[in-house]
């Protein structure tokens, strides 16, 4: 239910019992001052009972608004009663104030709002309050057509009656109320399926990020096996492992096939498919580098490229190439990675 509902004005009003009464701006500017929900919360009913009760709702707020007007902000509204509202089924609101002397007044001594009535066909004992408005700015201002000094209605001839719900709007809020009931257990419902299918989701990423973790470090064992060998082979220097084993792995995380033309037909291939081809053709190859044992003649001591490093492999090359200026360092690096037996 939106806030900012009028219920009462400064004037001249004439209660229920035929009784006038005259409240001036500082009187209602009191009544704002003494509400306080902690000490003992007006509620909202159907028409004036006796004993407040039931309540549809309660006042949050006591204010006045920018028309000078007496208005309230209502909350935990029953939402069946709020659709009646709503409907126009209780277009008028009237107030219910604790005098100073009551016995049950909270504050002794100052007006106390004790509930805030919605009426039916019962007029309010205060006229001119703007109907409740439920669009999205029913908070802004409002204005009424009555001013603040207009003259009282006539005295009552006869007690207003008590006004209570008749037995079609009884049953129509509690057809309102389990409308409301099955709409929240259906939310509710919908609510946790969303979290199960969520949760559910979130689980399947999780195994498919950890299996797609496992694959690619298994990829990565097998290509550095396969480095390995083909350096024990004599078919891969040593210091080309390690773009070896990283061009195997950037062709195998490639996501899409590759497509290319052999005359008039396209093939396509997968990741893993280059991946095997290269290895193949790696293999395939001759030995460049032959770990037997050196002849002492070529380097005029023995030396073993089996196992040295790359760094090693270097110095023995350029001490072969201070031994002989004629040859270049290429032809220095074959000569001490060839053997004869």
């Amino acid at each position: 239910m939106p806030g900012g509902i009028e219920i009462f004005r400064a004037g001249t009003h004439r209660d229920d019992a035929g009784n006038s009464h005259t409240f001036t701006r500082a009187q209602l500017e009191e009544m704002v001052a003494t509400y306080n929900a902690a000490l003992r919360e007006a509620p909202l009913t159907v028409g004036h009972p006796k004993d407040n009760l039931p309540a549809y709702g309660w006042v949050k707020r006591v204010f006045i608004n920018d028309a000078g007007n007496l208005a309230v902000d209502p909350h935990e509204v029953d939402p069946a009663f709020a659709e009646m509202v709503k409907a126009k089924r209780f277009k008028k609101r009237s107030a219910s104030f604790y005098p100073p002397g009551a016995p049950h007044n909270p504050t002794p001594g100052k007006w106390y709002l004790r509930h805030v009535a919605f009426l039916g066909a019962q007029p309010p004992a205060v006229a001119g309050l703007k109907d409740i408005d439920f669009m999205d700015h029913a908070t802004e201002a409002v204005s009424f057509s009555e001013t603040a000094d207009a003259p009282a209605p006539a005295p009552a001839t006869t007690q207003p009656q008590e006004q209570t719900m008749s037995d079609a709007d009884k049953a129509e809020l509690e057809r309102l109320r389990a409308d409301s009931k099955a709409k929240d257990d259906a939310n509710a419902k919908l609510q946790n399926d969303l979290k199960i299918a969520n949760e559910a989701r979130a689980a399947s990423d999780k195994a498919a990020a950890s299996f797609a973790e496992k694959a690619a470090a298994d990829r990565r064992a097998g290509f550095v096996a396969f480095a390995e060998g083909e350096v024990k082979a004599g078919r891969l220097l040593p210091k080309d492992k390690a773009t070896a084993v990283a061009t195997l792995e950037t062709l195998a995380a490639v996501s899409e096939p590759v497509s290319f033309s052999e005359g008039a037909s396209t093939t396509q291939i997968t990741p893993l498919q280059m991946c095997a081809w290269l290895q193949g053709h790696m293999s395939s190859r001759t030995a460049v580098v032959s770990f037997g044992e050196m002849a002492t003649a070529q380097l005029g001591q023995g030396f073993d490229a089996r196992g040295k490093t790359d760094e090693e492999i270097d110095q023995a090359a350029r001490r072969y190439q201070g031994e002989h200026p004629e040859v270049s360092y290429a032809e220095a690096l074959g000569k001490v990675t060839s053997f004869t037996s």
